[in-house]
This record gives C-alpha cells, sequence and structure tokens, in this order.
C-alpha cells in the first residue's frame, strides 16, 4: 500500500503539481496510524517534490510564487504561534493542547472543505455560461492566498486545494502551473521538518519507511510527466478541479464523520 501510495505521490506531483495527491491518502491511512503517517509522508512529499521541481524548473512564475511564499511564511508562523498559545494546560482546563489542536484543525477542514466545494460549483457554473468574477490575480491577492495557505498547512495539512484553485484562477498553463504549485509547496514542506523533528513526528523508524517509498516516487515521477504532456489543457484542467473537489469531500468527510 505505501509503495503504490509513493507511484500516486510521483504522479500526482510530476503530472498535476500535486492535484489528485489526494488518491494516496487511503493507502497509506490503511497501512499506518495517523501519528506515523505524517511523519512517514513528509520526506516523501519533500522527494517528490524535488523531482517535479528538476523536471518543470524552467517554467515557474516567481511573479506569482514570490508574493505567495512570503504569505505562507506569515502564515506557517501564525499557525505555529497558535499551535504555542494552545500549548500547555492550566489547572482548571478540561482540554488538552493536543485536543484543542486537533478540534481547531477538524474546523480547519471543513472551512477549506467547504470552500473548494463552492469553488469547483463556481467553475461549474462558469462552463455551463454563466458569468462570474474571478479571483485578482495580483501580488495581494497571491500573498492571501500563500498566508491561508501557510495557516491552514501548519495545523491541519490541508493547504492543496487552497494554491491550485487560487491558480487555477490565474488561468495558468498547466506546464507554469504545475512548476509553481511543486516549488510552493516543496518551500512549505521544507518549512515543516523542523516542527516535525521538535515533536518527534520524524525519527529513525520514520525515515527507513520513508527511504522504502523514496525509492519508488521516481517510477510515479516518470509517469506523471509523460502523462502532463499528453494530456490536452482542457482536459488537464477538468483533472485539476476534479481532484480539489475530491480533496474537499474529503475533508468534509473527515470533519463531520
Amino acid at each position: 500500500a505505501l509503495l503504490l501510495a509513493a507511484v500516486v505521490i510521483g504522479v500526482a506531483k510530476s503530472g498535476f503539481g500535486g492535484g489528485i495527491g489526494v488518491l494516496a491518502v487511503p493507502l497509506v491511512a490503511n497501512a499506518l496510524p495517523a501519528d506515523v503517517a505524517v511523519g512517514v509522508m513528509l520526506p516523501v512529499l519533500i522527494g517528490a517534490d524535488l523531482v517535479a521541481i528538476a523536471q518543470h524548473r524552467r517554467h515557474r512564475s516567481g511573479r506569482h510564487l514570490a508574493p505567495a511564499l512570503w504569505g505562507a511564511a506569515v502564515g506557517i508562523v501564525l499557525g505555529l504561534g497558535l499551535m504555542f498559545q494552545l500549548g500547555g494546560r492550566s489547572a482548571d482546563s478540561t482540554t488538552s493542547s493536543g485536543e484543542a489542536t486537533a478540534r481547531l484543525a477538524l474546523v480547519l477542514q471543513l472551512a477549506v472543505g467547504a470552500i473548494t466545494l463552492v469553488m469547483v460549483a463556481l467553475q461549474l457554473y462558469r462552463m455551463a455560461g454563466g458569468r462570474l468574477g474571478r479571483v485578482p490575480d495580483n501580488a495581494k491577492a497571491g500573498g492571501g492566498a500563500g498566508l491561508i495557505a501557510g495557516f491552514v498547512s501548519t495545523l491541519a495539512h490541508a493547504a492543496g486545494p487552497v494554491m491550485t484553485l487560487y491558480w487555477l484562477e490565474t488561468r495558468m498553463d498547466k506546464r507554469r502551473l504545475v512548476a509553481t504549485l511543486v516549488v510552493f509547496f516543496f518551500a512549505v514542506n521544507l518549512l515543516k521538518v523542523p516542527g516535525y523533528l521538535w515533536l518527534d513526528l520524524i525519527d529513525t523508524t520514520t525515515l527507513k519507511l520513508s527511504a522504502v517509498m523514496l525509492v519508488v516516487v521516481p517510477i510515479g515521477s516518470l509517469l506523471g510527466a509523460r502523462l502532463h504532456d499528453r494530456v490536452p489543457e482542457k482536459p488537464f484542467t477538468a483533472v485539476m478541479y476534479a481532484g480539489a473537489a475530491v480533496a474537499g469531500a474529503r475533508m468534509l468527510w473527515q470533519a463531520l464523520a
């Protein structure tokens, strides 16, 4: 299951910027406990990001990346600050920091999942001939999207649809979109590493499993790159929106189950 998940992640990153990576989640969830899975997956995601960056390195959009990364850095700091505030347990408190963080993560998943499905529904409305305005394609909007993504990613690891849908709104071509997404999430994933180490989510045991998965990531990456080249622009966009919809539905299911 883990090896298949690694191949799926490679396909998702190199072919669709991670847009269909949600398909790997059930495989990992069925193979490992949740607290172990997050530590195992982070190095695998970083490895898949590195391969995808090498494949698409000439096409990333610096104009879109710069404000989004600054926003993400602020969002990560805010997320960590909130986790720090939730840390500790007062004598009269009945909720531990872990429980409080978990509840907040569920709330964020509920919000992001609902917004994701609304955004996908609006796009379907556009495709049916409806007229709607688009999210502005400027530094302020990009920084805001990055901030939300960084904050949500820190607390709930559910930022994928945020940046995917925002950059789909800017109507970048498929290669530029994938290249920009993989660089953004590579940076965000790197910023998570110190926190994961501090929380002991990454250790020698998880790294051994990660190493086994990383062996097959290039297989998925090569397949993903081939799919990326062969899938035309419009079907590619449809796959991206479908992936976002599945991710949004999964977040709602997790939050409400």
